[in-house]
């Protein structure tokens, strides 16, 4: 009996037209084209340009291209460095046993009530590191029944089977992304208390309460999505702001570094110092040497 893919409400026979590891492709040129098929690209080593429609983007290693049929698209495997993908292409033929012009999108969309970012339709999407191996294995399967002639009539099923995985990839990419603009807009409600409180003593433990983090966890955070800690960004925060001050005010040195949440005077000159390579006093004497009317 033929297997048929059940999706969107039709039922559609699986044609698999070839699958295969691409290896160290340099500067290989595909003009743009179309044709009635499903290309499922996953980028392992070095870059290219792949263009879909009207974008273009960057091909690089953990990216999952899913080109949907006769959408126009073009490629140049190797720009600048060796390429090595793996590519899966095959058809969807409807009851008549003609092509069918389907979305995948619009079909995993349809299975799983939850829409995908809008961008997935044009551009790659980054597998995640936990669902890289679950993506290579179902590539492998097509690619293992599909090099033994005994076993070709198998492929059918295990094209589903990854374009299964492709589907679970894509959700999982969209949830990573909902994930990192939730810590995105976390980041920012720190930098904002930060830079709010710069002006009195501040502790981690008080930053990471008022996140609803532990302190380490929020470092952690913290320093992968600007490179520093909360800490040391609300020392460079003062830090700015205390160079403002000598320069344009003639507030003493203890009133500034009052201001910036220094209980001490001594300290704050010791954090200055290690911020700029001077004192306080010789960075203002400094700035009024130079700006002096002659």
């Amino acid at each position: 009996m033929e297997f048929r893919l059940s999706a969107g409400g039709a039922n559609y026979a699986i044609e698999h037209v070839t699958t295969n590891v691409m290896r160290n492709r340099r500067n290989e040129a595909v003009a743009m084209h179309r044709h009635p098929v499903f290309h499922l690209i996953y980028v392992l080593e070095g870059k290219g340009k792949v263009t879909v429609g009207g974008t273009e983007t960057t091909a690089a290693p953990g990216l999952l291209y899913i080109i949907n049929p006769n959408v126009p698209h073009s490629f140049l495997f190797g720009d600048g460095e060796p390429l090595t993908d793996l590519e899966c292409t095959f058809r969807l033929l409807d009851e008549r046993e003609e092509p069918a012009e389907v979305d995948f999108f619009d079909l995993v969309e349809t299975s799983r009530g939850r829409r995908l970012p809008e961008e997935f339709r044009s551009q790659p999407f980054r597998v995640p590191e936990r669902m890289k191996p679950l993506l290579t294995e179902g590539f492998e399967r097509v690619l293992e029944l599909y090099r033994s002639p005994l076993t070709r009539g198998s492929l059918a099923l295990a094209v589903a089977d990854l374009l299964s995985r492709a589907e679970a990839v894509a959700f999982g990419a969209s949830r990573e992304e909902e994930a990192l603009d939730s810590s995105e807009a976390l980041i920012d409600s720190v930098k904002q208390f930060l830079q709010a409180n710069r002006g009195r003593p501040v502790t981690l433990g008080e930053t990471a309460d008022f996140a609803h983090m532990t302190p380490n966890y929020l470092c952690r955070v913290f320093k992968e999505r600007t490179g520093e800690t909360p800490m040391g960004y609300l020392q460079a925060a003062r830090m700015r702001e205390a160079e403002k001050l000598l320069a344009l005010t003639d507030l003493p040195v203890y009133t500034i570094a009052e201001k910036l949440g220094y209980e001490e005077p001594s300290y704050f000159a010791r954090v200055f110092r290690r911020a700029t390579g001077e004192s306080p006093q010789a960075f203002r004497k400094r700035l009024l040497a130079r700006n002096r009317i002659k």
